[in-house]
């Protein structure tokens, strides 16, 4: 699905999802347009490679999805213009992650030049749709200030969106700590197996794209001026902070776990004390009977009369309790 806009020359801005006229806006140097393509089929790939000359390995790269955050250079081969561009590969919350998991990410593919800016994407994105509605409210002020400042407010809302999920998983390790300590569920463990590489993944994605906005903070795109790149080292402190973020949630969650495996072995602890404490409590019972075999005869001198059962008995069922009284008295129980 094409969905363009497009500003020309003389300061006219126009909305457009036919590919003669987005080709036409690529071939007008005077104009700049911002090409959104969501869900791309083989005609919109065509596209890339007809109209606009992209090299096969962007159309390689953008096809085939899955990609780890990066930033090329495509300044030595150009476009159909011979214009220097840049692909850029970067992620985002999705806006319904699967119900397993707290969050998912998907891909946003960036082709940029001084004066467009495509970007290619399977899954919907909540920063990309956020800045489609405030382009057809006012499509004018979307692109006056240029493509460089169009992709630092595409990225600046895309790496904001991360801010709600961390928080939400804050929540979640409350719940976690709470479980480890009071009653937890026999797939604890594999909750906190699940959350943990969560948080890796994360935190992967992250430092990588925290990577990418140092490039474009060191001027290593010439067409980027110094103000936007002010406003990409903002984005790189929001970065800096959400990594430094997930790292204390790993932590955090490490000691969950923790929590959780000193939680199973006190109940085991205890389990094994009570068990002992019963072997204890009935080992006199089974030496008076093991001794006597509880056969009264007359081999036996002495225990042949009924009242030597009866204190054999009432024996045996005083024991228990004086060793109880003792264990109690010693603080054992």
């Amino acid at each position: 699905m094409l969905n363009a806009f497009v500003r020309f020359g003389d300061g006219q801005v126009a909305h457009t999802t036919e590919p003669d006229k987005i080709a036409a806006a690529f071939h007008d140097t005077t104009a700049q347009f911002w090409l959104d393509i969501a869900a791309p089929d083989d005609s919109e790939y065509e596209l890339l490679s007809d109209v606009f000359g992209f090299h096969p390995l962007v159309i390689e790269d953008v096809v085939h999805e899955i990609q780890r955050p990066k930033l090329e250079s495509y300044a030595m081969v150009g476009d159909k213009l011979k214009t220097e561009y840049f692909f850029l590969v970067i992620h985002g919350p999705e806006i319904d992650p699967a119900p397993d998991c707290l969050f998912q990410t998907a891909e946003l593919d960036a082709i940029f030049s001084e004066r467009y800016l495509v970007t290619i994407h399977e899954s919907h994105l909540g920063s990309v749709d956020a800045l489609f509605a405030r382009a057809h409210t006012d499509p004018e002020a979307t692109l006056q200030w240029g493509i460089d400042v169009l992709l630092y407010e595409l990225i600046d809302r895309l790496v904001d969106r991360y801010a709600p999920i961390l928080d939400d998983f804050q929540e979640e390790l409350d719940k976690l700590e709470e479980e480890a300590v009071e009653n937890p569920p026999p797939e604890f463990a594999v909750h906190i197996s699940n959350h943990k590489r969560e948080l890796l993944n994360l935190r992967r994605i992250m430092t990588q794209q925290r990577d990418i906005i140092g490039q474009i903070t060191r001027g290593e795109v010439p067409f980027m001026g110094m103000q936007s790149r002010i406003y990409f080292r903002d984005v790189l402190d929001h970065l800096n902070r959400e990594v430094e973020t997930i790292d204390i949630y790993r932590d955090l969650l490490l000691g969950c776990r923790d929590i959780y495996m000193s939680s199973i072995n006190n109940r085991l602890g205890r389990i094994m004390k009570t068990l002992a404490i019963i072997s204890v409590v009935t080992l006199p019972l089974t030496v008076i009977t093991g001794f006597f075999g509880m056969n009264f005869a007359d081999t036996v001198p002495g225990f042949t009369k009924p009242i030597t059962f009866a204190f054999a008995m009432l024996l045996m069922l005083c024991l228990p309790f004086l060793f109880l009284y003792l264990f109690r008295k010693m603080d054992w129980l």
